[in-house]
Parts: C-alpha cells; sequence; structure tokens
C-alpha cells in the first residue's frame, strides 16, 4: 500500500498563482489607502489652522502668520518632523496678487485674510501625477473663508491657481 500525504506540484501552483492574482489587486488598493490617510491628515490639520486662525483673530483683530520651520508660528499651531506634510499660513491686509501676500506673510500688522497651505514632503503613492517626468508632491490649501481645496481647477480654489493634486484621485 502506497500512501503518500502532501500536496502535488500542481495543486501548489495553483495555490501560488490564486496568492499572485489577490496580491495584485489588494496592493494598489493598499496604496490608495495610504495616499487618503496621508491627505485626510493633511484635511484635518488645515481645518485646525483655520479655527486657531478664528480665535486668533477674535483676540488680536487680524491673522497669525505660521512658518514650516516654526521660526514664526503666532496662533500655536503643531508643527513636528512626524507630520507628513509642511504646513504654512500667508498672511496680508487686503486680497490682492500673489506677490502681495507673499510680501505681506513677514508683516502682521493689520492682516485681514489669510491662506494656509500643506504640501507633502514626499510624492503620495505610485499614481502620482507627473509635470515633465517630475513627480508631484500633494498641495492643499485653506483660506479666511475655509475654502479647502487641493486642484487647481475647482471652482474657488484657495491657492490661486498654484495647487497641485498629486495624490491618487
Amino acid at each position: 500500500m502506497n500512501n503518500i500525504k502532501g500536496f502535488s506540484l500542481v495543486e501548489l501552483m495553483v495555490a501560488v498563482g490564486i496568492v499572485g492574482v489577490m496580491s495584485s489587486v489588494a496592493v494598489p488598493k493598499y496604496q490608495k489607502y495610504k495616499v487618503n490617510a496621508s491627505r485626510a491628515e493633511a484635511q484635518s490639520s488645515l481645518s485646525s489652522m483655520y479655527t486657531l486662525q478664528q480665535l486668533y483673530y477674535t483676540e488680536n483683530d487680524k491673522y497669525g502668520a505660521v512658518k514650516k520651520d516654526d521660526s514664526v508660528n503666532d496662533i500655536k499651531f503643531p508643527i513636528n518632523s512626524s507630520q507628513k506634510y509642511e504646513y504654512d499660513a500667508f498672511i496680508g491686509k487686503s486680497i490682492g496678487s500673489v506677490a502681495d501676500q507673499t510680501a505681506s506673510a513677514a508683516a502682521t500688522d493689520g492682516s485681514v485674510f489669510f491662506k494656509g497651505t500643506a504640501v507633502s514632503k514626499q510624492v503620495l503613492g505610485s499614481c502620482a501625477n507627473t509635470v515633465s517626468g517630475t513627480p508631484v508632491t500633494d498641495k492643499w490649501c485653506v483660506n479666511h473663508d475655509r475654502i479647502l481645496a487641493n486642484d487647481s481647477n475647482e471652482e474657488e480654489a484657495p491657492c490661486s491657481g498654484n495647487a497641485v493634486n498629486g495624490g491618487c484621485s
């Protein structure tokens, strides 16, 4: 009596094939999940920045500056190295050109509008867009009207046309 127990080579190859097909579907979905989680960090942090800016404006009649290197942080916005995004808040006296906004970013006297930005420190996922062959980072913006966007094609983009959607859509 020949009583051999075990799997045949065909059965093992079928099992490996099934695992391969399942992983080819699961890996892209997992990458998209990671990108969406990173983007949720930016959305949540910019919403917090908006709230802190409104509180600061209520007390001081002007918006506060935030710099990504943490040299200026009037509103006590939490910035640390473990965040996946770099955050800035540009402030100004009137809604003018981009040059007016960046020139007034250092001056905090009488600022009546702000634009908070979050730019990813690295390219998000393998499905990120490229511009001239260079992968682009993900950028989100929020303004004093609480308009949160990351695409310059949106109806009311607070980034004044310079936002780039670099994540998986």
